[in-house]
């Protein structure tokens, strides 16, 4: 968390201690570049959102309380996604009969496994993923496995959609090859996070050269 680190700390009035979430204290995340030409304004936005937001989300939850499972993918790339593949398999060995939604960047390496793909060949919001899954009538009672800085969205998404999330399992891990730059590393990904309102990943990604 060297680059976090050093990056929370720019910020001056911003210490650790005020971070919404403590740091994580065992993953190490690689990036390519510790500038990033932010705006007072921008400045600004990633501040309020380190000291509001919950940067990331700790598994909770039993799983036999579950009616279905939903996976979300983060990123396009294979990295983090074979590794939620991988925590869905070993859910499966808990609880064999749980019907499984997947999203395809999941669901691909899951061939094996019975499991309602959700796939799409345009780019899926969290919110499209929660509602096609929802769609399937698998139940109200969900366990979300999802990146765990990501988690927190697809909670309340799911949430605000009208399904009760009674657990959670995530893997706290950054694609660094992904090629959607925001989800690279944490840096990134709270630099999006923060400006999403104002426009698409892409255009962060470019404004800000998320790299």
């Amino acid at each position: 968390m060297q680059y976090f680190r050093a990056f929370v700390e720019s910020f001056g009035a911003a210490p650790l201690s005020l971070l919404a979430s403590p740091l994580p204290q065992d993953p190490i995340y690689q990036y390519a570049s510790g500038e990033y030409p932010l705006t007072e304004e921008s400045r600004a936005r990633v501040f309020d959102y380190l000291q509001n937001q919950t940067l990331y989300t700790d598994d909770f939850g039993q799983i036999e309380q579950a009616d279905f499972l939903l996976a979300f993918s983060f990123g396009d790339g294979e990295s983090t996604n074979s590794k939620l593949a991988s925590l869905v398999r070993d859910l499966t060995k808990q609880t064999s009969n749980l019907p499984l939604c997947l999203q395809q960047e999941i669901a691909s390496h899951l061939a094996d496994i019975n499991h309602f793909t959700i796939a799409d060949l345009d780019y899926q919001t969290t919110a499209d993923v929660v509602a096609r899954a929802k769609s399937k009538k698998l139940g109200f009672n969900v366990i979300v496995v999802a990146q765990a800085w990501h988690a927190k969205r697809c909670i309340e998404t799911c949430q605000s959609l009208g399904l009760k999330v009674v657990a959670l399992r995530g893997v706290n891990h950054f694609p660094f090859d992904d090629p959607q730059p925001w989800v690279r590393n944490p840096i990134n990904w709270i630099i999006k996070e923060s400006h999403r309102e104002l426009a698409t990943g892409d255009e962060i990604s470019q404004k800000y050269q998320l790299l």
